[in-house]
Formats: structure tokens, sequence, C-alpha cells
């Protein structure tokens, strides 16, 4: 066999282990399909937004949130890696998110091109808002899971 062929063969079973070695996509955790609506006081919510954060200990954060954006009939999937795919399997703290106004419009610049930089009022209670103070917690299992939000005052 030749140095050059032999150089060939080596080279290319580099390769071949290198792309073996980073394959790519890494295992995710097992899913479950997430989709459901938003209520407040009774009534649909038609803005805002709904995360699911994964809870692997008291209070603690345990993984990827799921995100899902609230429709204006109150509906809402869930996205944590690719769309629609829903939340990892387990309990999650939720928090709800409902500005009352549009952050660009509230941020506009003034007429000297100045910024205040004010955050948006929230329609819903800010314990809603926030992991540490949200008192919802749902569990989710594989398959589809239809999760209800009701927000109380």
């Amino acid at each position: 066999m030749s140095s050059r062929w032999l150089t060939v063969c080596v080279v290319a079973s580099g390769f071949c282990a290198l792309a073996i070695g980073c394959g790519g996509n890494s295992p995710r955790p097992p899913m479950g399909k997430v989709s459901g609506k938003v209520f407040y006081d009774g009534a649909p919510v038609n803005t805002g937004r709904v995360t699911f954060t994964p809870v692997s200990g008291e209070g603690d954060s345990g993984g990827t949130p799921a995100m899902g954006v609230i429709e204006s009939d109150g509906s809402y999937v869930l996205t944590t890696f690719n769309t629609g795919d829903g939340a990892m399997v387990g309990q999650h703290i939720v928090t709800v998110v409902v500005p009352m106004e549009d952050l660009r419009d509230l941020n506009k610049p003034g007429p000297k091109g100045e910024i205040a930089y004010k955050l948006p009022k929230e329609l819903v209670p800010k314990k809603y808002t926030d992991p540490a103070t949200s008192p919802l917690r749902n569990t989710v299992t594989a398959g589809d899971n239809k999760i209800d939000i009701e927000l109380k005052k």
C-alpha cells in the first residue's frame, strides 16, 4: 500500500470519526404537546405570552422553558425547541404576561431622540408574571395536554 493511499485512508477515517462523534442533534428530553386557553376572571385573554418553566426542586428551574403566544381567542400552543412541540414532561411553574401597552409604542423616541425606556403595565396581577411568585403549577405528560389557565384578581 502506498503512503499516499494510507494518508487518504487515515484522513477519511478521521473525518468519519469526527462526523459520528459530533452527531449534531443531542437527545431531547421527553416532550408533551400543550395547548389551551387563558382566562382572566372568566373572560378569554386576547394577547400576551404563556411560559411553562420546568421545576426540578423547590422553585428551581429544571430545564428549558416552553413559551406560547396568546391569540385573540385566548388560545395558546407551547413551543420549546421546534414550533408547536410542547413542553418537557414533568411539573412546571406557569407564568402569564399580558402588557397593557405595546412596548414599541411606549418607548418611541421623543422630539430630541431620547427614549424613556418604560416597561408596560400588566393587565393581570403581578403574581402571575414571575416564576418566583406564580401560584400556577401544571404537570405535562407525554402525548397531548389541554391545559386551560384561569387567572383571578
